[in-house]
């Protein structure tokens, strides 16, 4: 679960080096829809935990579903977060320009903490069928 901590250091880095960008393009940044697209990404990483901290004693075919859902829970959080935007008639073009970094921004620590909790896992029992 530590590589998690990367999440935030790479939400930040997608901002800097986006806000340097535009403003070396000489265009408006949108800081308040990149602050709001920042934060729905890294509550949406952290739900993608839940499924994770649940399994986590769990065997390497749990743990690899407990992926799965770790990494839906995680898309279906900013995409919900945006639908509900949207029907409020809140979403704004920049917003979702700047949500599309950061949720590839929190997916890849959040694959590496799947990744590394399978590898960590205890191997399925198998059964043998009686002859």
């Amino acid at each position: 679960m530590r590589a998690l901590l990367i999440a935030p250091l790479a939400v930040a880095a997608f901002a800097a080096g986006g806000v340097a960008l535009m403003s070396a393009l000489g265009r408006d940044a949108h800081l308040a829809a990149m602050v709001n697209a920042a934060c729905t990404s890294l509550v949406a990483a952290a739900l993608g935990v839940v499924p994770l901290y649940v399994a986590r004693r769990a065997s390497q075919d749990a743990m690899t579903q407990a992926g799965l859902v770790a990494t839906m829970v995680h898309l279906f959080a900013i995409v919900g977060t945006a639908a509900t935007l949207m029907l409020a008639g809140r979403l704004s073009i920049a917003y979702t320009l700047w949500l599309m970094p950061f949720y590839f921004a929190t997916l890849v620590p959040l694959v590496i903490a799947v990744t590394r909790a399978i590898k960590h896992a205890p191997p399925a029992a198998t059964t043998t069928p009686k002859a």
